[in-house]
């Protein structure tokens, strides 16, 4: 403390403050930096600890009571601003000072007491070389009985001359605490000394390619040793043939064409072409001797024949080439003519509407006929006369309701109509018997308009039962005509 003043105040009991000369507050301070933004970390960060000693003068008002402590917290971070790499720099701390409190009046409402407080401070400043400047603040907030103050400062930064710069601060003091200033200007010389490391001497570097004989990597050396020198040698590390820049005759695409002979070596193509593939004259990426259609560009999966609709059947197999349809249908979409919910295909009445409950029928008429993709369900039975293959009139219905279905079904292509037996009696009578009840049924449909080229029939006898013939149920189950969908699929 060179110099400092103050009113008289004697008569109030309080020693008047001496104006000589006066040590301050010794600190010493030890910081570490476990963050560095230069070292790749996000920020800079650092923490400290001062230790104050109390060898100041009382009578200067400098001396604290008591050893103070104060550790304290940093942190910054520099910024860059467009191309300008470290433009700016934003820093800020926290500390807290612990010392002995210390009342300067006598007052009985004590706003004076001197001790322990928490200061918070924010910094903003330049970076480079030239000129910079920085704007700091900081906050402190006591924790005796004394008011919370703060100051701002606003400073300039010259640049390096050699080791030293140059700087000077100042800005106004804000709060009533006791040491909080009015305006306070601050100089400075700062000296700056970076450390050097000691340089090593250059490494005597050799140059490999320049010594006789040079090393295998070199350009003019045969690092294979196959008399093609790396510089014009395609594989320089495997030994090959000088036709091949160096590299080894080897198949390259697979085809059975070694790569000295083959014209083409990354197609497969036949020997008796020197490996190239055929002429793909549509286009679709089949060669023509493997193409069924090679005048029309088409899928592989088809042999190279078209998929004009795209629903995976060949044109020639797709009953409406120009219609995205479904397997069942072969190739044509799903319909329904009648609007009824129920889909053509399944529909045992497609001009009619019903409800699916009745395959699509009205509701008056018990359907008889399911369609399904392999067969025509019936949920009755054909009768006969016992022992013969005479078909009886009580399954007139059920034959008209078929032969109905087939005429409106077109799609289905043909129809097995299949009789079966119980194993009771002779075998050879009961294969017989299933042959020609299944060979009447089928003449009772033709008879009925349904065209005779579309249904067949076959006897099974007794091999194929759906149940057992132990009991009589079994033996009526296994007694039985069935309509088997053996065209194309449905």
């Amino acid at each position: 403390m060179l110099w400092q003043a103050g009113d008289d105040l004697s008569a109030q009991g309080i020693a008047r403050i001496s104006s000589a000369v006066a040590l301050g507050t010794p600190w010493l301070q030890v910081r570490g930096a476990p963050l560095q933004q230069s070292r790749g970390a996000l920020l800079d960060l650092s923490v400290g600890l001062g230790l104050g000693l109390p060898l100041g003068s009382d009578v200067a008002l400098t001396k604290d009571a008591t050893v103070s402590v104060l550790p304290t917290v940093s942190a910054g971070r520099n910024f860059s601003l467009g191309d300008r790499p470290d433009f700016f720099r934003v820093g800020g701390s926290v500390s807290v000072l612990a010392r002995g409190a210390r009342t300067l009046s006598p007052s009985a409402t004590v706003r004076d007491e001197v001790g322990s407080y928490f200061s918070a401070g924010l910094m903003i400043s330049t970076l480079g070389t030239g000129l910079r400047g920085e704007l700091s603040g900081r906050l402190d907030v006591p924790l005796t009985r004394s008011p919370v103050s703060g100051e701002l400062l606003l400073g300039l930064r010259s640049p390096r001359v050699g080791p030293v710069e140059f700087y000077a601060l100042g800005g106004p003091g804000l709060g009533n605490q006791p040491g909080a200033p009015l305006f306070r200007v601050l100089a400075g010389v700062a000296l700056v000394t970076p450390l050097k490391k000691s340089e090593a001497p250059p490494p005597v570097v050799v140059d490999r390619c320049a010594v006789e004989p040079p090393a295998p990597e070199c350009p003019r050396a045969d690092g294979d040793g196959d008399g093609v020198p790396n510089a014009t040698d395609t594989c320089p590390l495997v030994m090959g043939l000088a036709s091949l820049s160096g590299c080894p005759d080897v198949d390259t695409d697979g085809d059975g064409v070694f790569a000295s002979v083959d014209a083409c070596p990354e197609r497969v193509g036949p020997p008796a072409r020197r490996g190239c593939p055929a002429p793909d004259g549509d286009g679709d990426g089949l060669d023509d001797d493997l193409d069924r259609c090679p005048a029309t560009a088409g899928v592989v999966a088809f042999s190279g024949c078209p998929d004009s609709d795209g629903d995976g059947f060949e044109d020639a197999a797709d009953a409406c080439p120009t219609e995205a349809g479904v397997e069942a249908s072969r190739g044509c979409p799903d319909r329904d003519e009648d609007g009824d919910g129920v889909v053509d295909r399944f529909d045992a009445c497609r001009s009619v509407k019903g409800p699916a409950t009745n395959q699509g029928c009205p509701a008056t008429e018990r359907q008889l006929v399911v369609i399904t993709r392999e067969r025509l369900v019936i949920r009755d039975k054909v009768y006969f006369a016992s022992g013969k293959a005479v078909v009886l009139p009580r399954s007139a219905a059920l034959l008209a309701q078929i032969a109905r279905v087939l005429k409106e079904h077109p799609e289905i292509e043909r129809v097995s109509v299949d009789g079966h037996t119980d194993d009771r009696g002779d075998r050879q009578m009961n294969q017989k018997l299933s042959e020609a009840r299944a060979a009447a049924v089928r003449e009772t449909l033709v008879t009925a308009g349904v065209a005779k080229e579309r249904i067949t029939s076959r006897g099974f006898g007794p091999d194929q039962p759906v149940q057992p013939n132990a009991t009589p149920a079994g033996r009526e189950a296994n007694r039985r005509v069935e309509f088997v969908i053996v065209g194309a699929e449905h």
